[in-house]
């Protein structure tokens, strides 16, 4: 949920995760998996931390996110298709424990 606005201060709304960054409105992107399909949902609007990044949304835009969350994301509806490099957890650990000459470390 967004922090709330001081209207009568007209003051920058601050970050409640770091306490010291500005908000300001942007678009954002999510993604969440819906069964086995990543989705991502583009220019959502957000309230972002100029220092830390933390992301907030105001209640409607929550609901909205959580329907689609529900089921309400049908390919055909699909702005457009990422395709996106799946690596394997185990694989990419043991090149990083191999030295660049092909031995182990």
């Amino acid at each position: 949920m967004a922090p709330a606005a001081s209207p009568a201060s007209q003051e920058p709304m601050r970050c409640t995760a770091c306490a010291s960054g500005v908000l300001a409105r942007q678009e954002v992107r999510s993604a969440f998996w819906q069964g086995d399909r990543l989705v991502v949902v583009e220019g959502i609007p957000a309230l972002v931390c100029q220092s830390c990044g933390e992301q907030f949304y105001e209640d409607e835009t929550a609901m909205k996110l959580d329907l689609m969350r529900g089921g309400s994301c049908a390919t055909a509806r699909a702005a457009r298709t990422l395709t996106v490099p799946v690596f394997d957890f185990d694989a990419a650990k043991k090149e990083t424990s191999e030295g660049s000459d092909g031995s182990q470390s």
